[in-house]
């Protein structure tokens, strides 16, 4: 994690006066004690994989604002794509929290296949409880024809949890067994954690296509 970087966008962004605000509330959502450690992890874990080179792509699904990831990583790789289908979340992301990154950030269904896909190095997706099984990921509207074979050789990290009350969560999982049946058929896991906070456990499970 780039601790100055982060730094500097909470330092430009969050005031006493954002915390009354519902869109402000959400961003600093986004860097709460439970994403940080959920993230972090996360980020730790691909780090000891040693998988990532200064050449490198990474496309993030349901990106949200890209808060902790996109430090996490800017530094590291060559290319990162962001992608959420909300698109005032990806126009602050843009012009406000990371407007001096060279991010590609993009508004829209990641189940509509993309060009920067195919050079994805590593896919990670934080958001799985929020869309459809990433197994099913392909074309809309049926989605039960997987693109990963068109993307492979490649890895992935993807995350999901348990808190089935927390809204808009349409697809969690109970236990990383079910989540295991969520993968694509070519997917091989090469790690797997639990993470707990105070609303419930994170899954992650991290491998290559």
């Amino acid at each position: 994690m780039d601790i100055k970087f982060l730094q500097t966008i909470l330092n430009n962004l969050i005031s006493s006066s954002m915390r009354e605000v519902r869109e402000d509330k959400d961003l600093l959502d986004s860097f709460s004690p439970n994403q940080f450690k959920s993230k972090l992890k996360l980020v730790e874990h691909i780090d000891k994989l040693n998988i990532l080179t200064k050449d490198s792509e990474i496309v993030i699904f349901g990106s949200w604002y890209g808060s902790i990831l996109i430090p996490a990583f800017y530094n590291k790789v060559k290319k990162i794509t962001c992608i959420d289908k909300d698109p005032k979340v990806i126009s602050r992301a843009k012009y406000n929290l990371f407007k001096d990154f060279d991010v590609e950030f993009i508004t829209g269904d990641v189940f509509e296949f993309r060009d920067q896909y195919k050079n994805a190095d590593l896919f990670i997706n934080t958001s799985c409880e929020h869309m459809k099984p990433m197994k099913e990921w392909g074309p809309a509207p049926t989605y039960k024809n997987p693109w990963w074979k068109r993307c492979s050789p490649a890895h992935f990290a993807f995350q999901s949890n348990n808190m089935y009350d927390i809204h808009d969560s349409i697809n969690c999982v109970s236990n990383l067994e079910e989540f295991k049946e969520q993968l694509p058929d070519n997917a091989k896991v090469l790690i797997e954690d639990k993470i707990e906070d105070d609303r419930g456990t994170r899954f992650t499970l991290i491998g290559k296509i």
